[in-house]
């Protein structure tokens, strides 16, 4: 006879069940993954502010680094973003070797200074395997007509017309965040599988999932099923 998943008892017994409880801390360092133009950077620097994280890109990340280490990403993104590149061929760049070295090193000084959240940046067991309490998340939108509306705001898309134009830039965005991702970790970029927690954005909006990802920064001495 099946349990009463409707009766008091039922939930009472639950909570005293280790196998039904999980033990969560404020995580050290909040990797977040987001497919271009579903509001990713918008909706983590409002949850940093109210969750006490710092928020880093590629570019505050890099602002934590000399002028001389500054310059040589700056020269090989424009490279980067100039080529069709698999993440197969990226691994075997001594020149891309050495830009996530530098990523690394700057993501290590940003976690000495209190939680973060790292965007895009970051893979979550390279961090990890330094010791630091890590969370991978993933934004994704499926609304492409919003999408192509979003990729209009942005300065170097705004005179972009046609759906298709606009398809395309979004789409070479997405494909710079996969290969940087797939040529440093096992889990694929964009595959919800592999993260510990996905985010519709369209269905959720700005203002929850903001909440949401708070509540996570927030963290919580037991959770509970």
């Amino acid at each position: 006879m099946r349990d009463d998943v409707h009766s008091k008892e039922f939930w009472d017994g639950v909570q005293k069940k280790a196998v039904f409880q999980k033990r969560f801390d404020r995580p050290d360092c909040i990797i977040l993954d987001s497919e271009y133009c579903s509001m990713g950077r918008m909706i983590a620097v409002k949850a940093c502010e109210r969750g006490g994280y710092t928020y880093y890109d590629a570019e505050k990340l890099m602002s934590l680094l000399g002028p001389e280490e500054r310059e040589f990403v700056a020269r090989y993104d424009k490279v980067f973003g100039d080529t069709e590149i698999t993440a197969e061929e990226l691994k075997k760049d001594s020149d891309f070797e050495r830009v996530f070295r530098l990523y690394q090193q700057a993501i290590r000084l940003a976690l000495k200074d209190g939680p973060c959240l790292i965007h895009e940046c970051g893979i979550k067991e390279r961090i990890e395997s330094e010791g630091f309490q890590c969370v991978s998340i993933l934004f994704y939108a499926m609304d492409q007509r919003e999408k192509r509306e979003r990729a209009k705001t942005v300065a170097i898309y705004k005179d972009l017309e046609t759906a298709e134009e606009l398809d395309k830039a979004i789409e070479r965005e997405d494909h710079r965040r996969r290969i940087y991702h797939n040529a440093l970790s096992d889990r694929p970029w964009g595959r919800k599988e592999t993260y510990d927690l996905c985010l519709n954005t369209d269905i959720l909006g700005r203002k929850k999932s903001a909440e949401l990802l708070e509540a996570l920064m927030e963290g919580e001495d037991q959770q509970e099923l």
